[in-house]
């Protein structure tokens, strides 16, 4: 994706994800490694940071695309100090179908919220850990639930965050990395999202799709899980 992007010869000088791409791949290889450790809480934190990065990445490239990464963040400095993420009102959503714009904002802001109860001790984090040690549901011997609601967390977190990504970056880039040169979907864990899937539909007016739409659209709805 960040290579797509390098389509633009101002992308070096003016994108934040031409940085920022390090951080997300470090905590990308970071998460699966904590959780097969059992180390939950801090991959909730994780994703936390990853959310968090691409909603205001998203908000800053969309408020001052062409100019320069350091008039970025001079520009924005208090939006990326602040931990709130109310901006995200004001981030357009134009790949998305207007009626789920809404619902994508309502679903970002509750996640943030949830992987946010890990970030500071609270008193819900250390009971929940009370209940977690006394039933010996420790790191590496976590119950079939416990894992079951990380990997629920951590799915939608990171299709939330691409969506972000996806509108942080022209649309072509979106289109490329979604549509195989034979008009299929990508064969993509995130093609499960039901917001990844609603912006793969929208470049279903590709030529290459249109004799196998039917099918295009059916296998994009079985793959729906999350």
């Amino acid at each position: 994706m960040t290579a797509d992007t390098r389509r633009d010869p101002e992308y070096l000088d003016n994108h934040l994800l031409s940085y920022l791409a390090q951080d997300f791949i470090e905590s990308a290889h970071a998460i699966p490694l904590l959780v097969e450790q059992g180390i939950q809480n801090v991959a909730r934190r994780e994703a936390r940071f990853i959310l968090e990065a691409h909603l205001k990445m998203c908000f800053v490239q969309q408020q001052e695309y062409q100019s320069s990464i350091r008039t970025k963040l001079d520009a924005f400095e208090s939006v990326f100090d602040s931990s709130k993420i109310t901006i995200k009102r004001d981030i357009l959503l134009n790949l998305l179908p207007e009626e789920d714009r809404p619902r994508l904002l309502e679903e970002a802001g509750r996640l943030y919220n949830a992987a946010s109860s890990y970030v500071h001790l609270s008193c819900a984090q250390i009971f929940e850990r009370i209940e977690r040690v006394d039933a010996e549901r420790t790191a590496g011997r976590e119950s079939p639930a416990d894992v079951e609601r990380l990997n629920d967390l951590l799915s939608r977190v990171l299709a939330c965050s691409l969506v972000f990504l996806f509108h942080s970056v022209p649309e072509y880039v979106a289109g490329d990395w979604l549509v195989e040169p034979d008009g299929s979907t990508v064969d993509w864990y995130f093609t499960r999202s039901r917001y990844l899937a609603l912006i793969d539909a929208r470049y279903d007016y590709k030529f290459e799709r249109q004799e196998r739409l039917k099918e295009i659209e059916a296998q994009r709805n079985e793959r729906l899980t999350f």
